[in-house]
């Protein structure tokens, strides 16, 4: 998969792009298609979206970057909200993405997305929810345990608890394999900013088609929160999948690409 870096407020910050390649300091053309921009979840990477950059690529422009301290971008610490975490993608899109693309978060990602469209429109001409809320209800016992990982009390964890009981084995082992890609204390850093954001007061700004995406079996933001979403922005559309978890745009990838693809081919 096609890499580059550009260097944003003395990070480097990693990105995954489809088409052709590129010397290091030219930005790719991203000219074919729909242009896609992805967000990951907290204490997630680029890397996570690889089903989205191989099925969307096919016919569309797709890019997936690591925030600051997250995969192969540099830092050994995350953004310290999601305020802060929206300033650096909206900088990204002003030195990589030069026409108005469909943003696209999964979890701490989408909260990301409803920040940078609330004050970007222009730049953003769709916009993909996925597995997220405008509220997050991280219980106690989550941040507890993530902050016992991150001062090495804990070994990392490795749960079933993000994906549907039906689900299989090495879809869950492939995104094991990138949880450990980003250190423990940056994953913290994340639910502490996911834990504080609220994203409530957006909603009604969002002035750009929406699609709202939820995994019907998601116990993290579970459908309800989907739907808050959804009822809250105007003219959102809710798309609930079966047999997903709150990893969904991994465990239902061929169902996700075409859901998404096909909103993103219905804009106008």
């Amino acid at each position: 998969m096609p890499a580059k870096y550009v260097h944003l407020d003395g990070h480097a910050v990693h990105y995954l792009y489809t088409g052709p390649t590129t010397f290091p300091d030219v930005p790719p053309a991203l000219d074919r298609g729909a242009l896609f921009v992805l967000l990951h979840a907290a204490g997630s990477n680029a890397g996570m979206w690889r089903r989205q950059l191989d099925g969307l690529g096919e016919r569309h422009s797709v890019v997936a970057l690591d925030q600051p301290g997250h995969g192969r971008s540099d830092g050994v610490e995350g953004p310290a909200s999601i305020a802060e975490s929206a300033a650096l993608v909206d900088r990204f899109l002003d030195a990589v993405i030069h026409r108005p693309c469909v943003l696209v978060g999964r979890s701490m990602g989408g909260a990301v997305a409803l920040e940078v469209a609330a004050a970007e429109p222009t730049r953003v001409r769709g916009l993909v929810l996925v597995c997220t809320s405008a509220r997050f209800t991280l219980s106690d016992a989550t941040i507890q345990t993530a902050r016992d990982v991150a001062r090495g009390r804990l070994p990392q964890q490795f749960t079933t608890e993000t994906f549907s009981p039906t689900t299989g084995m090495d879809l869950m082992r492939e995104a094991w394999m990138e949880q450990v890609k980003t250190d423990p204390r940056v994953r913290l850093t994340d639910l502490l900013a996911c834990q504080a954001f609220d994203g409530r007061p957006f909603l009604s700004k969002i002035a750009v088609p929406t699609l709202v995406v939820a995994g019907a079996d998601d116990g993290v933001t579970p459908p309800a929160q989907g739907e808050e979403l959804a009822q809250g922005i105007p003219g959102a559309r809710l798309e609930v999948l079966a047999a997903a978890g709150h990893q969904a745009p991994l465990e239902q990838h061929a169902a996700f690409n075409e859901l998404v693809a096909g909103f993103a081919e219905s804009l106008p």
